[in-house]
């Protein structure tokens, strides 16, 4: 038994070897489009490099001078300096923390309705005019915050909240000139990241094995509890990264945040106070900045894009998991 065993992994890996054998292309046999794909590649690879290497330069002086008063100062001082960027990395916590808490309870829901509770003939509908909200640039979400959301939560949501118990220790009063607040921030940004939240989870979802979900049905489970106890536990590791991408998402965005969140660099645990962002503050500040103001702003820069890199990397190895997860189901 253990020689016929032998001879079949043998046979096996020459028939590999044969196979990867048909797909290596010799370099005598190479056309200039293999070329032309290896410079694009090339190229790419150098332009990111440069990128990156000349944000980075840029900042240096700021990192190698005042590094922890970027981290840890509160006060955005003159453009000779020192400058604090603590408030705009507070206000992109709240706001993308606050963000992503409403686009995965709306969103979890609008994936589990579009693969399990709509009508096929529906899904479709209701999948695209989702991904459109993608396909809406941020200027108009700001304007759309700023114009039509703010004047209705000055009016009704602020009064509202502010009549909780212990409201004016988390809410405050409400914002500045027209309503602008971390708050209504956070609800643009929700919005925004909605997309990309429900374009991953209806896919991760969608890819539960069915065997699954019948098996559970026949053993008399409702369509609640096969969702409850049966798709979401499946599918809990690339919810996850759909969750980590989303927040990447909301921490990058700028226009939107700058017109909504009040444009103030004071570290504010207020909701309905004014605030601000990294992202929104480096666009409303570069035009007007001069010296050791560009490297400090080139700074926040690199930690805004070293923790967006963080994110999409822990996304992407979430939902690759995923993948092998439900492949050995």
């Amino acid at each position: 038994m253990s020689e016929i065993l032998n001879e079949s992994i043998v046979e096996l890996e020459l028939q590999g070897d044969h196979v990867a054998g048909e797909f290596d292309t010799p370099a005598t046999s190479r056309t200039w489009y293999h070329y032309v794909l290896i410079a694009g590649a090339v190229i790419f690879a150098a332009v990111s490099v440069g990128f990156v290497g000349t944000i980075f330069w840029s900042s240096l002086p700021t990192w190698l001078h005042h590094t922890s008063t970027l981290l840890t100062g509160s006060a955005w001082s003159s453009p000779i300096g020192p400058f604090g960027g603590l408030a705009m990395i507070v206000g992109t916590l709240e706001t993308s923390l606050i963000a992503l808490v409403i686009a995965v309870i709306i969103g979890l829901g609008t994936s589990i309705a579009i693969v399990y509770m709509i009508p096929a003939r529906f899904r479709n509908i209701v999948a695209t005019l989702v991904e459109l909200l993608a396909a809406i640039p941020s200027i108009v979400y700001g304007l759309w915050g700023l114009l039509i959301l703010a004047p209705w939560m000055e009016k009704t949501v602020n009064p509202w909240l502010n009549s909780w118990p212990f409201a004016h220790e988390i809410f405050g009063n409400s914002g500045q000139e027209f309503g602008t607040s971390l708050l209504l921030a956070s609800i643009v940004l929700g919005i925004m990241i909605l997309p990309t939240f429900v374009a991953i989870s209806r896919e991760v979802i969608s890819v539960v094995p069915q065997d699954l979900v019948e098996a559970s049905l026949s053993l008399g489970a409702t369509r609640w509890q096969v969702i409850r106890k049966v798709v979401l536990p499946t599918a809990r590791i690339g919810l996850f990264g759909a969750t980590f991408l989303a927040l990447a998402r909301a921490t990058g965005e700028t226009v939107a945040v700058a017109l909504v969140a009040g444009g103030v660099a004071n570290v504010q645990f207020h909701l309905l106070y004014p605030g601000t962002s990294i992202a929104a503050w480096i666009a409303s500040e570069f035009g007007e900045s001069q010296g050791n103001e560009i490297a400090a702003l080139m700074a926040l820069g690199v930690l805004l894009m070293a923790l967006n890199f963080a994110l999409s990397l822990v996304s992407r190895w979430l939902v690759r998991r995923q993948r092998k997860v439900l492949a050995l189901v």
